[in-house]
């Protein structure tokens, strides 16, 4: 394939502007002709929802808010960055958690500062061939054409291309986000027949788990774990699969492993911190939810549901003063949130569960003057009929559906 890099349009990422035009000159020299810039993650994802991009040229230090693996993580989570965009992550670091962050999030290249604009166009000239076909597949997919994607991916696949593995993985993918468990299934069978390989073992994994086939899936999980020990996928499929088989506490266990050896992912952590909570392990708790409450912010994802659990965990520790200041945070950094009334009530119930107090009745009243002016949200209804109930007030619970 004869690679025309002036038709290529380019983005960006750093939050140093000397860098940025560092890059942004680079790229224009080795024959980029359309390169736009941003200097924040938040400014990023503002020009990935306005246009499509060929290539994005990424810092992974981008100062206060994401970074860019999770940059990487949320575009993609917002179809923002598919399949035939190409991503190069920049890193003048080392460290043991971008490394292992950057094993989940998969950028499709790297280059580690300093660098010349020889190395970059070697690193897109090796990248782009295997993206570029793919943004017809992107383009099915954002008319939500599910089924052109996969006939797309079986055209390229029957020309026999060296990235051959990962076209069928993104196929498997396809098929079971679609509800094609079964061709999913198959298409795996037949990738580990020729070799096998971590990402099929975890898939047919939660092909099994989904039908509560849970022996096979944490067999499954276990040999990809086994495979390849940093494919942190299958220690999340492996802690799901044991907690619904009744195995709370090797799940526990599983989670809190992973989160040892990567810990930047929200959901890895939101998981271990409602878990150890329900266990009653509340130093695990506790240190789970201050990690994803830190992640949350700094991906601008946080919720006061994470704020009035961790309240609970701090009052069932008996650590008042830090829940009590809980509750006064959640009720400021949310204070426009039409749920608030809610949550800051569920946070403080949680509190007065573990240290009863004076305040009960006019909690409760509060409780009550709220639930006349309408049901609460149904995200809130889950903690708030569990304060109710270690209070007693089984009655109150009761209303809420």
């Amino acid at each position: 394939m004869t690679l025309d890099l002036a038709k290529k349009s380019a983005l960006v990422i750093d939050d140093f502007q000397n860098m940025r035009a560092t890059l942004r000159q680079m790229l224009i020299t080795i024959g980029v002709q359309e390169v736009d810039a941003a200097s924040r993650a938040e400014e990023a994802l503002e020009r990935l929802h306005a246009k499509r991009y060929d290539i994005v040229l990424c810092d992974y230090n981008l100062g206060t808010g994401m970074d860019g693996q999770q940059l990487l993580e949320t575009a993609r989570a917002q179809g923002l960055i598919g399949y035939g965009t190409t991503f190069i992550m920049v890193t003048a670091e080392n460290s043991s958690e971008m490394v292992m962050g950057a094993l989940e999030t998969l950028p499709d290249a790297y280059l580690t500062k300093p660098f010349t604009k020889d190395l970059l166009r070697a690193r897109l000239t090796r990248a782009l061939p295997r993206k570029i076909p793919l943004q017809a597949v992107d383009d099915a997919l954002r008319k939500n054409d599910r089924a052109r994607a996969v006939a797309l991916l079986d055209e390229l696949l029957a020309g026999r291309p060296a990235n051959g593995t990962e076209l069928l993985r993104l196929k498997a993918e396809l098929l079971f986000s679609g509800g094609e468990a079964t061709a999913a299934e198959t298409l795996c069978r037949q990738v580990q027949d020729s070799k096998p390989v971590a990402w099929a073992l975890t898939l047919l994994g939660r092909i099994a788990l989904q039908r509560q086939q849970y022996g096979e899936a944490e067999q499954l999980f276990r040999d990809a774990i086994t495979l390849t020990p940093a494919y942190m996928a299958a220690h999340d499929g492996l802690a799901a699969a044991l907690e619904a088989d009744g195995r709370r506490q090797e799940a526990l266990s599983v989670l809190v492993t992973a989160v040892e050896r990567s810990a930047k992912s929200l959901p890895r952590q939101l998981h271990l911190a409602r878990l150890a909570q329900d266990l009653r392990q509340l130093d695990i708790a506790e240190r789970a939810w201050r990690r994803a409450l830190s992640l949350a912010r700094q991906m601008e994802q946080d919720q006061p549901a994470y704020h009035a659990a961790f309240t609970a965990t701090l009052a069932a520790k008996g650590e008042y003063r830090d829940a009590q200041a809980a509750v006064k945070k959640l009720a400021q950094e949310f204070r426009l949130h039409v749920e608030v009334p809610w949550w800051t009530l569920t946070a403080k119930l949680h509190i007065l569960a573990f240290h009863p107090g004076p305040e009960r009745a006019s909690l409760l009243q509060e409780f009550d003057t709220l639930l006349r002016g309408g049901p609460p949200p149904a995200a809130v209804v889950a903690q708030l009929g569990a304060a109710l109930h270690a209070l007693g007030e089984d009655k109150r619970a009761a209303q809420l559906g």
